[in-house]
């Protein structure tokens, strides 16, 4: 385990369940050997631990001497270390689930692929909502045409609360970090790529997003090569709670994902009931996706399991995300080219 941050820690407890000893790094003095004292791995999951419930940690004191003794590894160290911290590793034969993004520069994704296609070694990109059994299972009626001819297609994704302002400068902003994950979701459910997008911005929550060029508040109209629409919004303050969800407008029927009891809307028709508690981010409202997603990586390793999330499949949203960024400077409709695609 690289990376004992916010997701890293819910990487290393979640390997806790699939593995007999997690080692673990990270770049701050102490970081690593206090996680390991706390007892983070004490009853991860019942009856996923070995007998006594308990997976061993151990710290390392180099990313090298970590890969040395690794059977495979997850990445979550900050974002402009993934492509060399994922090449070291692929070379030295470590397999590897990185947080997404691997980059978030075209050319260097489109060089990368490049560089991992020697390698039979998987590479697994961290687009969690791939593996969550809700949106799974989304997928799998689109594709059996329980729907019918999908019309639209709409998907959001609001932070309750804004990220610390320090994160802003580098966080690739509000296409390319936050709703990076909706335009992957959206073209691996549908099933096809996206050809024109309209996007448009504004900074209704924090001056800061202004002063990087960036937008808080965001929302792209989304053409797909078989005509069907798409509409996504994000913000990043929401109040009410976290709120992400999927929804999928077919002929035969309406279908989607993150509609339940903890939906953070509030119905103003008389006699509907509120939601019965809200999520206060991601990382709760997709725990069961960061479960399945670590196991989907031991049944990789094991040769059990297909990749759902090799470095191609973050592609497409890539070419997405900076499509919309173009549309939101330009104000107005572009297309997104078709660089890339000899690798899907």
């Amino acid at each position: 385990m690289l990376g004992l941050g916010r997701i890293g820690s819910v990487h290393a407890r979640n390997a806790a369940a699939v593995a007999d000893e997690v080692l673990v790094y990270d770049a701050a003095p102490g970081r690593a050997e206090g996680f390991v004292r706390e007892g983070v791995y004490e009853g991860v999951r019942e009856g996923g631990l070995r007998p006594g419930g308990r997976t061993a940690g151990r710290p390392c004191d180099s990313v090298e001497s970590l890969l040395e003794a690794a059977d495979a590894l997850v990445i979550a160290t900050p974002t402009p270390s993934h492509a060399e911290l994922t090449l070291a590793a692929v070379r030295a034969g470590v397999p590897v689930l990185c947080e997404k993004p691997l980059t978030m520069e075209l050319d260097r994704l489109l060089a990368l692929i490049d560089e991992l296609e020697p390698y039979d070694v998987p590479v697994m990109v961290g687009f969690q909502r791939r593996y969550d059994p809700a949106y799974t299972e989304l997928r799998r009626r689109v594709a059996g045409g329980d729907t019918g001819r999908v019309h639209v297609v709409r998907s959001a994704s609001h932070d309750r609360l804004p990220p610390d302002p320090s994160f802003v400068p580098t966080s690739g902003g509000v296409w390319r970090d936050l709703l990076i994950h909706d335009f992957d979701a959206l073209a691996w459910i549908v099933g096809e790529r996206v050809t024109d997008v309209y996007a448009a911005g504004s900074v209704l929550v924090d001056e800061v997003y202004a002063a990087c060029g960036d937008a808080d508040t965001a929302t792209a109209t989304l053409r797909f090569e078989g005509g069907a629409l798409g509409v996504v919004t994000g913000t990043r303050r929401n109040g009410q709670g976290y709120d992400c969800r999927l929804e999928v407008f077919g002929a035969d029927a309406t279908l989607a994902t993150g509609v339940d009891g903890r939906t953070p809307v509030v119905s103003v028709e008389p006699g509907a009931p509120g939601p019965d508690g809200t999520h206060d981010g991601f990382m709760g409202r997709f725990a069961a996706a960061y479960q399945s997603e670590m196991e989907h990586f031991a049944g990789l390793i094991r040769g059990e399991a297909d990749n759902l999330t090799p470095p191609v499949a973050g592609l497409h949203a890539l070419e997405i995300a900076l499509a919309c960024e173009r549309s939101m400077a330009q104000g107005g409709p572009v297309s997104v080219p078709l660089r890339g695609d000899e690798h899907r």
